[in-house]
């Protein structure tokens, strides 16, 4: 487990838009039996349990995995990314976007960028020592503008990939309600 309350928030807020429940049990996850494994024949990721995939997990039984699994996948992911170096704010979009897939690190240097943020950041996705210290001594105005200008890319993304393929398009109302959920999540 991570002793970080970002991290925490970040789970509070990634476990409910990955759950999905069996009939009668919505929302009830102090019943792990009836969270469902999903088999969405559209999801490139295939057999999914609590936002897990078995593509991008091959050698996890996604079908039997239970919610602390989940988190512990999540922690790993967590602190391979090394998300606890940002303000929560935008650990939280990064951590959102490892999960549901995108490209984290060049957003946040491009939200920084359309934040105003000095000096500029090289948007090259890696986020070493220069955009850390930069996230790190942004202001809370520029911090709630880099997470409107990262969902935004997030959005446009989502928009991109309904539009090139039928099977990604039945995901975008879900994928554009959970960046408004996210945006209420962190900017309320």
């Amino acid at each position: 487990m991570i002793d970080d309350p970002a991290f925490d928030l970040a789970i509070k807020f990634v476990l409910p838009h990955e759950e999905e429940f069996a009939r009668g049990h919505w929302g009830d996850d102090s019943q792990e039996a009836f969270v469902a494994t999903e088999h969405d024949g559209n999801d490139p990721g295939g057999v999914t349990r609590y936002g897990i995939d078995a593509a991008s997990h091959p050698g996890i039984d996604i079908a039997n995995l239970t919610r602390a699994g989940a988190i512990d996948i999540y922690a790993d992911l967590w602190r391979d990314h090394n998300l606890d170096l940002l303000p929560s704010e935008l650990a939280i979009c990064a951590f959102d976007v490892w999960v549901n897939g995108g490209h984290a690190n060049v957003w946040l240097q491009h939200a920084f960028n359309a934040a105003g943020g000095q000096p500029p950041l090289v948007e090259d996705g890696n986020l070493g020592p220069k955009s850390v210290a930069a996230f790190q001594n942004a202001t809370v105005d520029q911090i709630a503008d880099m997470v409107m200008s990262f969902l935004s890319q997030r959005d446009a993304r989502f928009k991109v990939l309904a539009a090139g393929s039928s099977r990604l398009a039945t995901f975008l109302k879900g994928w554009e309600q959970r960046d408004s959920d996210l945006r209420a999540y962190l900017l309320s």
